[in-house]
């Protein structure tokens, strides 16, 4: 514990090739040592290996597979590969996919980023959060713009897919239009075949779990960062679609703590995706603050 992955990863092998976050820095996350693992950690290559032989006999016929936990890309390219080569030599896999920071996927370079698809790698999964760099400057995540847009080049130029995580609500009430401006910008730029949508989840005092509060609060109390409003989360899912260019990107809100969940291709289905939220606030206002109250906020 904890298991974190992507919801389109639910059906996977789960292969843990390291523990925590060496970054760990986030002040919209810290989820992590909010779980119980405070501390980053590598796993051997023997105790990976161990694993995958477990999970031989539990699902012999598994085809997809993803590697953990935020960034398994630390236990370094030659580990990360000769795991990948036995994982895919045990499993007749057809996807193996894992999260990866685009700051670490720079410090590689695109070299070591053609020998990552070698070894198998067909998707990673990458937090933009957003393509504001003053907003991303502030909650310490430590990539640019820039950085995004680059590793995204070398990753369709080794035949990696993208999948992208926007986190809606990030800019707060100051900087949202600024946000979502950016964010669209960077998205149109590198063309993901994926962009998955979250609500920004600040949790800590009465969020049903215990642990440390989110790094958040302590800007929230002090009043350099002021949340987002439910209605305003889905006015900036509206301003997304709308500034997004007709790609064949497939956009979803796939947690359950989006207010409003559409899901389509860009160039096929966004005018649907608009109409549905329009038709969303375009309830009254009562049935739209009820909805809200009982969405909540959860992991």
């Amino acid at each position: 514990m904890p298991v974190i992955r992507p919801p389109s990863e639910w059906r996977s092998l789960l292969v843990r090739l390291t523990r925590g976050c060496k970054w760990n820095r986030c002040r919209f996350c810290g989820i992590y040592p909010h779980l119980g693992t405070p501390v980053f950690s590598v796993r051997t290559v023997d105790e990976v290996r161990h694993d995958i032989d477990l999970l031989s006999r539990l699902r012999p016929r598994a085809e997809t597979a993803f590697f953990g936990d935020a960034d398994p890309l630390e236990i370094g390219l030659e580990s990360f590969c000769e795991i990948a080569g036995y994982l895919r030599h045990i499993f007749p896999l057809k996807r193996l996919t894992c999260y990866a920071r685009a700051s670490t996927l720079s410090r590689l370079g695109q070299e070591s980023i053609s020998t990552l698809a070698r070894a198998g790698l067909n998707r990673v999964h990458i937090g933009l959060e957003s393509g504001d760099a003053h907003i991303l400057r502030f909650h310490r995540k430590g990539q640019s713009p820039a950085m995004v847009t680059k590793v995204a080049a070398w990753l369709r130029d080794a035949g990696i897919e993208i999948s992208l995580y926007v986190l809606l609500g990030l800019g707060g009430r100051d900087h949202w239009q600024e946000h979502i401006d950016a964010t669209a910008q960077v998205i149109n730029d590198t063309k993901p075949e994926f962009v998955r949508l979250r609500r920004l989840w600040v949790y800590g005092d009465g969020s049903g779990i215990g642990g440390t509060e989110c790094p958040l609060w302590k800007e929230i109390r002090a009043g350099t960062f002021i949340p987002q409003t439910p209605e305003g989360t889905v006015q900036e899912l509206r301003l997304l679609l709308a500034g997004l260019d007709d790609l064949a990107t497939f956009v979803v809100c796939d947690h359950e703590n989006n207010y409003v969940h559409v899901a389509g291709v860009l160039g096929e289905d966004r005018k649907e995706m608009l109409a549905e939220i329009d038709g969303f606030l375009a309830r009254p206002a009562a049935q739209r603050e009820a909805h809200y109250a009982a969405v909540g906020s959860r992991i």
